[in-house]
């Protein structure tokens, strides 16, 4: 019993390790990528786009 409260603790550790990670990869590559900017910038030239 004690052991499986401890591998089922271990194993959430490791989930939330991995997840926390993640998170801050993710974050940082967005940090690099604005991607507001890009919308913003694709939206323009959509819309005010003028055939001559």
């Amino acid at each position: 019993m004690k052991l499986e409260i401890n591998i089922n603790s271990l194993e959430k550790y490791l989930a939330d390790l991995v997840n926390d990670f993640e998170y801050k990869r993710i974050t940082e590559k967005l940090k690099e990528y604005d991607l507001i900017s890009d919308v913003d910038d694709q939206r323009s030239h959509h819309f005010c786009s003028f055939s001559t």
